[in-house]
């Protein structure tokens, strides 16, 4: 039984970094502010407006995101999601470099367990919230994306601004399809 839990947690964070390479540089067992993360993948769009042709720019910004995974051998409860968001929070000091040229940054902060996450763990995951602006929003904002993953119940589980994303982050079924019908 524990080698199967195993075998979903690592089938599913491969699948998740095949997922992610399409978009982002990614890196595995990476150490972030001396926590170990499973993935660490970062991606960075540059938009411009432009005048008559590709050559002349009016002006340019960035937008920035970021997904960091983690995942738990147990069961997840209230208190591993608050230090988990925490963490991400903390992480604002490190990734988010405030600037006029930047106009937003997201974090997306995915957990996932491999037995499941407790009834509190879940109420304070879909209630997380935060955004922060920097300078009245002049040098950018940042965004987390809070999003759980129940790999026992084959479950989606996400704070608001996770919705926006959180149908990437599907469980493919053993059979082969992607298990959709469980998004929250």
């Amino acid at each position: 039984m524990e080698e199967n839990i195993i075998d979903k947690l690592e089938a599913y964070l491969k699948d998740l970094e095949e997922r992610y390479k399409y978009y982002y540089e990614v890196e595995r067992d990476k150490e972030i502010s001396g926590v170990k993360v499973d993935i660490f993948a970062k991606s960075s769009t540059e938009h411009f407006r432009q005048v008559l042709t590709k050559n002349i720019k009016i002006d340019k910004h960035y937008t920035k995101e970021y997904a960091v995974v983690k995942t738990l051998k147990g069961m997840g409860d209230k208190s591993e999601v608050e230090h988990f968001s925490k963490f991400i929070k903390s992480l604002i000091n490190e990734l988010v470099n405030p600037s006029v040229e930047t106009m937003s940054t997201i974090l997306n902060g995915v957990l996932i367990s491999a037995s499941g996450f407790s009834e509190e763990a879940i109420r304070f995951g879909k209630k997380f919230n935060f955004s922060k602006s920097f300078l009245l929003s002049i040098k950018g904002w940042c965004d987390i994306r809070l999003i759980l993953v129940d790999l026992k119940e084959q479950r989606l589980y996400s704070n608001q601004k996770g919705k926006e994303v959180l149908s990437a982050y599907k469980i493919k079924s053993s059979s082969g399809g992607d298990k959709e019908g469980n998004l929250k």
